[in-house]
């Protein structure tokens, strides 16, 4: 029973709660800005900026005959993916790295290399992350071009079939995401400094009221000084 009374006086209520927060809010404070200042720059003066270019190519299947051109458009959507997966393919980003004298691997250079289809279109959107905007452009125009040659002179039922829609400009700021870095650094850090709020009270083992005394030592408190404030000025 004194147990059970006991783990009942030591529960902490919501207005202990807000009392902790309450006199732990300039260190709270302190550690959500300083960690979101820290987070911003990061994000505006270390992070290295990255652009994204893209264009795209289609799939069509052209079939001839007497009364005019017509396209095939059930192997046009057959052929989608096996033309997408011809675009990241080794032997096409070897001869972009020839081309474009890349100091990479193939593996490195489809790391930051997106090539997407969709089961509605005959599109294939692909696009390159670089640090170097124009190198973005570069590479997109590249793979499309090699991808397109190798295709015509090697795999013959793609020959003709992958065509160019649009070439790439240079590249678009694509990261950092600068604000949302900035967001995050001020949850982490409030999250941190309210972490180290509770954890100071957890080892804060002072006694605050004679309910705790008295629960804690099986005594009765007879007596309680009353907080007050003396003003300056007066005796």
């Amino acid at each position: 029973m004194n147990e059970q009374q006991h783990e009942h006086e030591s529960e902490i209520s919501l207005l202990d709660l807000y009392k902790i927060l309450r006199n732990n809010l300039v260190l709270i404070l302190t550690l959500t800005f300083l960690v979101g200042a820290i987070a911003g720059a990061y994000a505006f003066l270390v992070a290295d900026p990255k652009y994204k270019s893209n264009a795209y190519v289609m799939v069509q299947v052209q079939v001839e005959n007497p009364g005019g051109n017509s396209f095939d458009l059930i192997n046009a959507q057959r052929l989608l993916a096996t033309a997408a997966d011809l675009i990241s393919m080794p032997v096409v980003l070897d001869k972009v790295i020839e081309e474009l004298e890349l100091d990479m691997t193939p593996n490195q250079l489809k790391r930051n290399l997106t090539v997407s289809s969709s089961n509605t279109s005959y599109f294939i959107n692909v696009s390159y992350i670089s640090e170097d905007n124009v190198q973005s452009k570069e590479v997109v125009n590249a793979v499309i071009s090699a991808a397109i040659e190798f295709a015509d002179e090697n795999v013959l039922i793609l020959k003709d079939n992958i065509i160019r829609t649009s070439y790439a400009d240079n590249g678009v700021y694509d990261s950092p995401n600068k604000a949302l870095y900035v967001v995050i650094g001020l949850i982490l850090g409030g999250i941190l400094g309210v972490g180290i709020a509770f954890i100071k009270e957890m080892f804060n083992n002072t006694y605050r009221s004679k309910d705790q005394l008295e629960a804690a030592f099986g005594i009765q408190v007879l007596g309680v000084i009353p907080e007050f404030e003396v003003k300056e000025g007066k005796v």
